[in-house]
């Protein structure tokens, strides 16, 4: 049977674990926006490919914005490997009596690190794409 001080244990264990699963939930979100991107380039690259009067510009324009899609799904991924460890050594730690709170505090900054990096890139393609596109409103 559970005493107080487990339930107290396991309450405070849930607190620290759920700031994380919000954030996994983003970058979920932000995996799912960055795969249809990059499945979108895909499509246009290989439309672009078929296409003989395709400039080869137009194909590394595509290819770039493909690769910074990619890095950014790559660090986005790591990210979330990162909080799932953190939430993982948040439960080990009352359940197995260890102190990992350093761990946790790097495993935190890293996941936040790889999905600044993983916005970066997903910045740096949407610039890319929007070089091309009329966007000012010059008189």
């Amino acid at each position: 049977m559970l005493t107080g001080l487990d339930l107290q244990t396991i309450e405070r264990t849930l607190q620290l674990a759920i700031a994380p699963a919000f954030i996994l939930g983003g970058i979920m979100a932000l995996l799912a926006l960055l795969t249809g991107r990059l499945q979108r380039l895909a499509e246009l690259y290989e439309e672009s490919r078929q296409g003989a009067d395709s400039p080869l510009h137009d194909l590394r324009l595509l290819v770039r914005r493909a690769r910074l899609a990619y890095r950014a799904i790559t660090c986005a991924i790591v990210a979330a490997v990162l909080l799932c460890i953190l939430v993982i050594a948040a439960f080990i730690e009352p359940l197995a009596g260890v102190t990992v709170g350093g761990h946790v505090a790097f495993l935190l900054l890293a996941a936040m690190l790889f999905l600044t990096a993983s916005l970066v890139f997903f910045l740096c393609e949407v610039l890319l794409n929007s070089r091309n596109l009329p966007l000012r409103h010059d008189r």
